[in-house]
């Protein structure tokens, strides 16, 4: 497995001309519109390519929805971290390494969207680069045609009168909650009794945590990462502090593929699923030749992402591992919470040591939300409100770096009901009595957005929209009045809402820093 990391290209001459000046001055009006720059030549043939290459996608559906689009700005993109560092003042080279950051979502997500267009569409994409003048690209294929007029329309967006200052501007996420869905379902009123059923639901997991040893429905199947190629305690801590930036910068981390390959499996979980049938094998996601998402057991697998947290003047590295399942099955007839695949997302949240700091949870839906800090970190008072807070499951002690730890889970529902670290006195005995553990692998998550399409060419296994097609449940049909776009299915990183009472986004930047301080401070 080789996980590319993080790496935005250099800072561009073109942002080296000093500071960006009256930014809030010029958010007032937008700049013209990007077209009205364009001259002639290369530059009106590269934004007729990329102006082409979006109507395609549009057409086809085939957009990538983990990254939300900068408005007047076509070859950029933003997420919820970048997000977070815009807002002035911004100097010249803050400001070049934050555009080369969203410059490499858009390119990220251009190559997906391009490889998911269906043949003909590309063929007829590729006759419209082959337009473009002489000397416009040095990579002369159709992605490195797109990728190059991406440039050249990015620098004309950036150059129109008040550019920069529009850009800082609009870097904005749109959050997952439709305020018309909510005014229309009476939410001011509603919203008690969605509080009520999320106080009987975190009521019951708190009790479940606390008994921790219901008897089984079936066997308790251990599945163990391979681990070759692990980390010492000492080399996690270098590679992290290598890894951790001031909290004033742009998150411009580096590090090396095989190194992060290594921080991954060096952290990865035991998952011990109480296994009564094969919805409780994990496996790789697929869909069947009826279009309906299932997975593939022969091929167990943990899918596995970089991601980051703003926290006490830290930016500081997150660890995600996803594991999925063919479905929650029903317990009983109209169960409004079953349907097609299912899964865990287990987050482990480094210290500027290398030490876990803090794991949280939700299932790939969004739901379920569940906190499990270590003793580096106290919760912050909460004021009385219906708005969901932190639910802290279960705490542990502090944890030395490369202290990875079991997850046990529950049959059918998947729920999280134990984590054990497994260098305790529990753990080791739990890791003794599972010497025969099943194997899984670690692969990237991005790969699941260019799955097989069984035709030939690819496709995500997440719509435009972010969500899974064909996981939807029947709790969608009361739980509307959240906001949540299909409440209950199934998403891609970046479209996470998780919470139905007030507003939370799992890839929040600021998250941990919502609800935790250090301990003592």
């Amino acid at each position: 497995m080789r996980l590319t990391p993080f790496r935005p290209s250099g800072h561009r001459a073109r942002l080296a001309a000093g500071c960006v000046a009256g930014l809030l001055a010029a958010c007032a009006s937008p700049p013209p519109a990007p077209d009205a720059n364009v001259a002639s030549g290369a530059d009106a043939a590269c934004a007729a390519l990329i102006g082409a290459m979006d109507a395609a996608v549009e057409r086809a559906g085939t957009g990538d929805g983990g990254r939300a689009r900068v408005r007047g700005f076509r070859t950029l993109r933003v997420d919820r971290l970048l997000a977070s560092y815009a807002h002035p003042p911004m100097d010249a080279e803050r400001f070049g390494g934050w555009v080369d950051a969203m410059r490499a979502l858009d390119r990220d997500a251009r190559a997906v969207e391009l490889a998911n267009l269906p043949a003909e569409v590309r063929a007829r994409l590729g006759e419209t680069s082959r337009a473009l003048p002489g000397g416009t690209v040095a990579d002369d294929t159709l992605a490195g045609r797109v990728d190059a007029c991406a440039e050249r329309v990015l620098a004309l967006d950036l150059a129109v009168p008040h550019g920069r200052a529009w850009l800082v501007a609009n870097a904005t996420v749109p959050d997952d909650y439709r305020d018309a869905w909510r005014a229309l379902g009476l939410y001011p009123l509603t919203g008690f009794a969605l509080a009520l059923g999320v106080r009987l639901y975190e009521r019951d997991t708190l009790e479940a945590f606390a008994r921790a040893g219901d008897p089984p429905r079936g066997t308790i199947v251990v599945h163990r990462p391979s681990r070759a190629n692990a980390m010492a305690p000492d080399a996690i801590r270098r590679t992290v502090a290598s890894m951790v930036a001031a909290e004033s910068l742009p998150p411009l981390a580096r590090v090396d593929a095989a190194a992060l390959d290594a921080l991954f499996a060096s952290h990865a979980p035991d998952f011990a699923i109480d296994t009564a049938g094969p919805d409780d094998l994990p496996g790789h996601p697929l869909r069947r030749a009826d279009g309906v998402p299932d997975v593939d057991p022969a091929r167990p697998v943990v899918f596995v992402r970089l991601a980051w947290t703003r926290f006490d003047g830290a930016l500081l590295p997150q660890l995600v591992y996803t594991v999925w399942f063919a479905q929650r099955p029903p317990r009983f007839a109209g169960d409004p919470l079953a349907g097609r695949l299912d899964g865990l997302v287990w987050r482990v949240t480094l210290d500027r040591d290398g030490a876990p700091l803090a794991f949280d949870t939700i299932h790939p839906c969004g739901c379920y939300h569940q906190f499990v800090p270590t003793a580096r970190l106290a919760s912050r008072p909460s004021e009385p409100t219906v708005e969901e807070g932190a639910l802290v499951v279960q705490s542990l002690p502090e944890l030395a770096a490369g202290t990875r730890v079991r997850l046990d889970l529950e049959s059918g529902t998947h729920y999280l009901r134990r984590v054990t670290p497994l260098d305790s006195p529990a753990g080791a005995a739990a890791a003794a009595a599972a010497a025969g553990a099943n194997a899984y692998t670690l692969e990237p998550e991005a790969s699941l957005r260019t799955l097989p399409d069984g035709k030939g060419g690819s496709a995500s296994l997440f719509g435009a929209n972010g969500i899974v097609a064909g996981t939807e449940r029947p709790e969608r049909h009361a739980l509307w009045i959240s906001g949540i776009e299909s409440p209950g299915a199934m998403r891609q990183w970046g479209r996470h809402a998780t919470a139905f009472v007030g507003r939370r986004h799992f890839d929040d930047a600021f998250l941990l820093e919502r609800y935790f301080a250090r301990a003592g401070k």
